[in-house]
């Protein structure tokens, strides 16, 4: 099982998303002091930005994060059977692809309500955008799924080889 270099692969997408989901994925700043940070389940604000509805969390990064985590341990356990392998880890970058969407939507649209919340006439410096560096890890992720897959599929093609010789 471990000597197959995808299990490795989906050893470290498990590892990367269980970070990720802990971890801290943006935030924002006004003159180097930190008045809203972003991460898989909160948005909280501070200062004068504290009037932010944060009730409307982004729980839907974390739910991702948590079902792509589900699936590699799944696939990692799957080893033997290489297509139910490759699906699982196929549906696994679907979900990291859909999560970096999510992550910019999200991003997108707390950037505009801090914006709002500044105004025009107020004088108020607008916060600015940070990306954290567990944000960089659902890329890794998918970069990674992708090599896993191109391993299941050379491991397939192997055993249909043989299953040929025979």
């Amino acid at each position: 099982m471990i000597q197959r270099i995808q299990t490795v692969y989906l050893a470290i997408v498990l590892i990367l998303s269980f970070v990720g989901l802990i971890s801290t994925i943006g935030e924002w700043t006004v003159a180097n002091a930190v008045v809203a940070h972003f991460s898989n389940f909160t948005f909280g604000a501070e200062g004068q930005f504290k009037s932010m509805d944060s009730t409307s969390g982004p729980w839907c990064l974390g739910i991702l994060l948590i079902l792509t985590m589900f699936l590699s341990l799944m696939s990692i356990m799957l080893f033997r059977k290489r297509m139910r392998q490759l699906r699982l880890t196929i549906i696994s970058t679907i979900l990291l692809v859909g999560y970096v969407a999510a992550y910019i939507f999200f991003a997108y649209v707390y950037q505009v309500k801090l914006e709002s919340l500044c105004g025009e006439g107020s004088g108020c410096i607008p916060p600015t955008f940070h990306l954290k560096f567990a944000a960089v890890f659902p890329i890794l992720s998918i970069i990674l799924n992708c090599l896993a897959i191109q391993g299941i599929r050379k491991d397939e093609a192997l055993v249909r080889s043989l299953d040929r010789i025979r």
